[in-house]
């Protein structure tokens, strides 16, 4: 009995610390800013950005063509995220635009994503 209670709250404790860790910086990222970028003053190139904040990494390279965001590729493994990342590059190279709506069930991993593009564009704006 006293070992069944033993695992009990072994199981417990790492429910609830797995729990924490899965929710810490939740809030931060939902409430962060995504700032357009005006691709007008964008030379052609190609740009690497990165956004991490606890568990969320973010590197990627954009290509900018004639002022037009053309590709955006993720340099860093993002496993179970790959279809989020897929439908979020889509819709800002077909919008050319980082004000994109989120990729359903996944704002935070969105805003994660837009993010390192904007960092990867941004300090490039002349």
């Amino acid at each position: 009995m006293r070992t069944a209670l033993i695992i009990i709250g072994v199981i417990l404790l790492i429910g609830v610390s797995g729990f924490i860790f899965a929710s810490m910086g939740l809030g931060t990222i939902k409430k962060m800013v995504i700032n357009e970028v005006d691709l007008a003053k964008i030379p052609d190139g190609t740009y690497e950005g990165r956004f991490h904040h606890i568990r969320w990494t973010y590197e990627v390279k954009v290509n900018v063509n004639n002022h037009q965001i053309t590709s955006i590729k993720t340099t860093n493994k993002v496993p179970g995220r790959e279809e989020i990342v897929e439908k979020a590059q889509k819709a800002i190279v077909d919008k050319q635009s980082l004000k994109i709506d989120a990729v359903s069930g996944a704002t935070v991993d969105t805003k994660a994503f837009q993010k390192a593009v904007e960092n990867a564009l941004i300090p490039n704006q002349h």
